[in-house]
């Protein structure tokens, strides 16, 4: 009950979030005929896309794009001329890695990448230094690397939904001490 507590905290603080700061939340097929300097925030959300549209990327002043529940397995390299993106979520997707394009988006403060199947994260998140929040609920991520060490705006890092050992979990505690990790209560089974 907890836990479900905290993810219904950290779903409501990103929607509070992206309306707050982001003013209004456009769909894609709002947008059409819009001036695209005067869009700040598109989603996405449950068009079952396999790639994005080419026209996204005239919006230029993109601070938030959700681009959550899609069949995406991949993100196009233009995805890093949305220089001024703040927030993106890619959540219930396919991404079995998370795409190193996202690691080219410097102003970068919120990612949520959950309930896909990415197993590693790239040194190269280390790019992204503005990160503050990071989503990885329900990923098997065996693979944590370096560069999420050396992020210190992190605040929050959940990577709930699949079960580590207690040595895992001590040592990411360890290694991230002013982070708020949330993550399932470790089995020393797994050590």
């Amino acid at each position: 009950m907890k836990k479900l507590f905290a993810l219904i905290f950290l779903l409501l603080s990103f929607l509070n979030y992206a309306q707050l700061n982001h003013g209004k939340i456009y769909m894609w097929n709002e947008v059409s005929g819009a001036n695209p300097d005067t869009i700040h925030a598109i989603s996405f959300e449950k068009y079952k896309l396999d790639s994005l549209p080419k026209e996204l990327w005239h919006f230029s002043n993109l601070t938030y794009l959700n681009l959550e529940k899609n069949q995406l397995s991949h993100l196009p390299n233009e995805l890093a001329s949305l220089v001024q993106l703040t927030e993106l979520n890619i959540s219930k997707n396919k991404f079995t890695f998370l795409p190193l394009i996202i690691c080219q988006l410097p102003n970068l403060q919120k990612l949520n990448a959950s309930r896909n199947r990415i197993g590693s994260i790239p040194n190269q998140i280390s790019n992204c230094q503005h990160l503050q929040v990071i989503d990885f609920y329900d990923n098997i991520i065996e693979d944590f690397g370096t560069g999420i060490f050396s992020l210190v705006e992190l605040k929050t890092l959940n990577i709930e939904g699949v079960m580590y050992g207690t040595n895992f979990a001590d040592d990411l505690k360890r290694k991230l001490p002013n982070v708020n990790i949330l993550l399932d209560p470790p089995c020393k089974c797994l050590n």
